[in-house]
């Protein structure tokens, strides 16, 4: 009987013991699985009309939040001017082409603005009010 309840004791022991740890490393799984950030970047190019237009487009989710973040340069041509963004099809935000001929549209869930759930495959592309291409891209 003394032997058999050591065993016991024993398997009691360690079991007290893994219980915790196993417990951790799920937690660590379970934060590093929210702190693993998914990132799509691509690359606008200036249309025909504006040819010296580039720029880039990159979109984040990170656990439930998302970023999406426009910008062009080289866009003298615009300065002053305010250029709408779409993707998809969809109008994001508009941004306005500053003295330096940049322009940027910055979007985030977290300050409550809208951002696309979903951005692979669909087209970007950055228009004059009177909806002439000025850059584009594809995630």
């Amino acid at each position: 009987m003394t032997a058999r309840r050591s065993a016991l004791a024993a398997a009691s022991l360690v079991l007290s013991l893994l219980v915790p740890l196993m417990a951790i490393a799920v937690a660590a799984d379970l934060v590093n699985a929210k702190s693993t950030a998914v990132i799509h970047k691509t690359t606008l190019k200036g249309s025909s009309a504006f040819p010296s237009v580039n720029g880039t487009a990159k979109w984040k989710s990170k656990g439930g939040e998302r970023e999406l973040e426009v910008q062009i340069e080289d866009a003298a041509k615009l300065k002053g001017m305010r250029l709408t963004v779409k993707i998809g099809g969809n109008t994001v935000g508009k941004m306005t082409v500053g003295n330096l001929g940049r322009a940027r549209l910055t979007r985030s869930t977290e300050a409550g603005q809208s951002v696309p759930a979903s951005i692979l495959g669909k087209s970007v592309r950055v228009l004059t009010a009177q909806g002439n291409l000025v850059a584009r891209g594809t995630f």
